[in-house]
């Protein structure tokens, strides 16, 4: 039999196999079929923090528009609304394609199952929360300065996002934590300027749009 010329091809054909699965494998598809570099995913329980989150600022804008003028709500409510849509959207599409998808993609790269994020540990820092807004709101009601509890709020939600950063593991809770955090020491700012009437703004409504607007950064994708 004559002599194969390339005695090398076998292998050389393998590495050419090896390489072009690895380039295939590289890149998954996305929702839409579009391919997107492995392991970019949005953080476990992303979904359903969005829409806590979303139904929180959207809580806020309801809640301290009081004082607006009947168009000035009814603009603010709506755009908040129609923000909170969009994102109750966004989640039930990822949620959905989650289930179907076989589970999200872990730190080595494969995908499997995570274990749920609202663990033991995010329930002991809601339960803190709620014992916090509750006294801290009648305390305030006691001394006679109801008008501060939505400073209050803003300051136990928003320092609470510190510890939910470092249990989901995103710094990215942690700007948030930062923002809300200063509004609400914001309205206590306006509350000893003489300015109570600035407290439901700075400290309700502009954290309520803090909140909607983490809430879309939450369904962003980042590197797993």
């Amino acid at each position: 039999m004559p002599a194969d010329p390339n005695p090398g091809n076998g292998s050389g054909v393998a590495d050419d196999d090896d390489e072009r699965r690895t380039t295939m494998t590289a890149a998954e598809p996305g929702p839409n079929g579009s391919t997107s570099p492995r392991g970019r995913q949005t953080a476990a329980g992303a979904e359903i923090g969005a829409l806590i989150g979303a139904g929180f600022g959207l809580l806020f804008l309801i809640i301290n528009t009081g004082q607006f003028s009947t168009l000035g709500r009814t603009l603010v409510i709506a755009v908040g609304v129609i923000v909170f849509a969009g994102i109750a959207v966004l989640a039930v599409r990822g949620l959905r394609r989650n289930r179907g998808g076989g589970g999200r993609l872990g730190e080595s790269g494969t995908r499997g199952r995570r274990e749920p994020p609202f663990g033991r540990a995010y329930w002991i820092i809601v339960l803190i929360e709620a014992v916090l807004l509750f006294a801290g709101a009648r305390l305030l009601a006691s001394l006679g300065h109801p008008e501060l509890g939505v400073a209050w709020v803003a300051v136990v939600v928003g320092t609470h996002f510190y510890a939910l950063g470092r249990v989901f593991g995103l710094d990215r809770f942690h700007v948030l934590a930062t923002v809300v955090t200063l509004c609400g020491i914001g309205g206590f700012i306006a509350f000893f300027a003489a300015a109570p009437a600035f407290i439901p703004v700075i400290s309700g409504v502009i954290s309520g749009f803090v909140l909607l607007a983490f809430a879309v950064w939450a369904l962003v994708p980042t590197e797993r």
